[in-house]
């Protein structure tokens, strides 16, 4: 089921050498600071002004590029757009805009373009796809991770819940993963959940990322046959709670279950919660 849904959004994703994909062990060259590495499935286009006293966000000048301008104003403002898919809820517009009130003004709409601007001077632009299918693709913003200096997308697909980018706010290096990543208390790693659904269009996903430098790196995965991972909260920079959600059959409503995900050295533990 996850090598079925990674497919899905290769197929809707151009990926470039410069990304980080779900399933792609092998290291990522560094992009160098005359030309940063394309996000995949958007543009990235350079902007010429330099501007003196950047300030970067707390904590995240970790392996910056040497060489820094400050992003120039696309002089729009966030829109909403009216294109959307006919099982995409109408209130995703209203999310997107208040998720922009996150990106300290880095973030915008522009019809069918969302547009992203990096602390290296560039502007990372996102377009929709509406093609019927395994082509299509909403880019819906959803939040600043200042704490991992990176942005996080929600592309929205012809079924499922569809995938997320992590876009790092300086380089504009992505990583895909399937769930709206939650930051641990000391910055060091997210984790995220994925529940399957009544149609099975996604996979039921509990996975933990540390943050290597400004690279997302896996940790740990799991893929329950059996429950549905949700609600997943750091309990300290060490500890996650989450639910285990199962049901009999589709007309049995869901019995929620505390579980937990506890690290030890550098060992993931699934374990019942206490009561």
């Amino acid at each position: 089921m996850l090598k079925l849904r990674v497919r899905r959004v290769i197929s809707v994703l151009v990926l470039s050498t410069g990304c980080s994909r779900e399933n792609s062990p092998p290291p990522v060259p560094e992009p160098t600071p005359a030309a940063p590495a394309p996000v995949p499935g958007h543009n990235v286009q350079t902007d010429t002004e330099a501007a003196a006293n950047l300030t970067l966000p707390s904590g995240c000048s970790r392996d910056l590029p040497t060489r820094l301008s400050a992003p120039a104003s696309t002089g729009s403002t966030p829109v909403s757009d009216s294109n959307t898919h006919m099982d995409t809820p109408g209130p995703v517009d209203t999310m997107e805009l208040a998720a922009f009130r996150t990106s300290e003004g880095k973030a915008s709409r522009m019809g069918r373009e969302l547009r992203i601007q990096l602390l290296t001077g560039r502007t990372a632009v996102f377009k929709d796809d509406t093609t019927p299918g395994m082509k299509f693709a909403l880019p819906r913003y959803a939040g600043y991770l200042k704490a991992i200096c990176s942005h996080a997308i929600h592309i929205l697909q012809y079924e499922g819940s569809g995938a997320y980018l992590i876009v790092d706010d300086s380089t504009g290096d992505s990583t895909i993963v399937f769930g709206m990543p939650i930051v641990s208390p000391d910055a060091k790693r997210f984790a995220w959940t994925s529940r399957a659904g009544e149609a099975n269009y996604n996979s039921s996903l509990i996975e933990v990322w540390g943050m290597v430098g400004r690279r997302p790196r896996k940790e740990f995965s799991f893929e329950s046959e059996t429950w549905e991972p949700s609600d997943a909260v750091w309990r300290d920079s060490a500890t996650i709670g989450f639910l285990e959600n199962t049901h009999s059959s589709p007309e049995d409503p869901y019995i929620q279950t505390p579980a937990r995900l506890t690290r030890t050295g550098t060992t993931w533990i699934l374990s019942a919660s206490p009561h």
